[in-house]
């Protein structure tokens, strides 16, 4: 007789939510320990959220009536800092790319799919909690928000924005770019998010800049959160 050993039977969908949580465990573990990754972008929203918010507030008030200059100025705010903060997650990836190591996960699991999904976990958590403490920020210097429903509409949208960026650059780590390819992709958006009506609404707007504002896509993202 002629017995035949039985390897244990795992699901299909218990690996890859056990690996999505260890990576994105290691995910947060490695931006936890990298100041530039982690820091940077939320000290960049609290800059400018003071810098203008001090400089402008006052003037602003005066071509917003009834409105809040702060208010009005803090989704862009957020977008800076969301575009800047989800390019962590490419950088993340390229990492794991330069070093082997994702290879390495490819050739033991079969796909590298669960690593990579949690590296985007990690990153969209981290970007939530600098959303959060960015909107904090704000009302320690004069921002009231509204009903609670919309805040959390606006930095859910933040995180639809923080998402697309982070698969980018991820797409563009797997792919082989360099860093300074993967980093242009936050300084584009970042570059875009002043061709809006950064500091007075789009239909303020005048000449070139109006022109540019109407068709740049950044503009509907924060007309929508305001």
């Amino acid at each position: 007789m002629i017995s035949t050993a039985t390897s244990p039977v795992h699901t299909p969908a218990a690996i890859p939510i056990t690996v999505v949580t260890a990576a994105t465990i290691r995910s947060l573990r490695t931006l936890l320990r990298s100041p530039a990754l982690l820091v940077s972008p939320l000290a960049q929203s609290l800059f400018f959220l003071l810098v203008y918010t001090g400089q402008l507030s006052t003037v602003g008030e005066t071509y917003l009536p009834g409105g809040s200059f702060i208010a009005f100025l803090l989704p862009l705010i957020l977008v800076t800092g969301v575009a800047t903060g989800a390019g962590a997650a490419g950088t993340l990836v390229h990492q794991d790319v330069s070093s082997g190591y994702l290879d390495r996960l490819r050739m033991a699991h079969g796909t590298s799919a669960p690593f990579l999904a949690g590296t985007l976990v990690a990153t969209l958590i981290v970007v939530a909690f600098q959303q959060v403490v960015t909107v904090e920020g704000a009302v320690l210097v004069g921002y009231r928000p509204g009903a609670l429903p919309g805040v959390v509409a606006m930095l859910g949208l933040m995180l639809v924005l923080g998402l697309a960026v982070a698969l980018f650059t991820v797409a563009l780590a797997v792919r082989g770019a360099s860093t300074s390819s993967i980093n242009l992709v936050t300084l584009v958006v970042f570059g875009m998010s002043f061709f809006t009506g950064f500091f007075a609404p789009v239909e303020q707007l005048s000449g070139w800049m109006r022109a540019v504002a109407t068709i740049n896509p950044i503009t509907y993202l924060v007309e929508t959160a305001r």
